[in-house]
């Protein structure tokens, strides 16, 4: 959104002067971290003494709720938990390799009945 003003300054012809609106922020990234630092902002984080937590969370600003999340994965499977990664795993090499095999047995039993009239009328003969 942006707001316009046509506030008379000097020097200015009265136009218009688009001027960005405040109260709408830009889109936000969602931000991803590395075990190292959540190891890292919760040793430091447990250190602080009861009054100086929250100047922890706001130097690196993050929020309560990030420090609760990284304690329960850390408690849950240590360094692995908090290194979890979002999103589908890898697929398997092995799903594709099974795939062309099916495909090549599909293909390969669809010959058998024409090979098989072939071989018939070779007998035959």
């Amino acid at each position: 959104m942006t707001v316009l003003t046509s506030a008379g300054r000097a020097g200015d012809a009265g136009g218009v002067t688009p001027r960005p609106d405040p109260q709408v922020p830009a889109k936000a990234k969602r931000r991803s971290f590395t075990a190292d630092f959540k190891m890292k902002v919760l040793a430091e984080y447990e250190a602080a003494p009861e009054g100086e937590r929250g100047k922890v969370l706001r130097r690196y600003g993050l929020h309560s709720s990030h420090i609760v999340d990284w304690r329960r994965s850390r408690d849950a499977g240590a360094a692995a938990g908090l290194a979890k990664t979002r999103g589908r795993p890898a697929a398997d090499p092995r799903d594709k390799e099974l795939e062309q095999l099916r495909a090549e047995n599909d293909r390969l039993q669809a010959c058998v009945p024409h090979n098989s009239r072939r071989l018939e009328r070779q007998i035959v003969l």
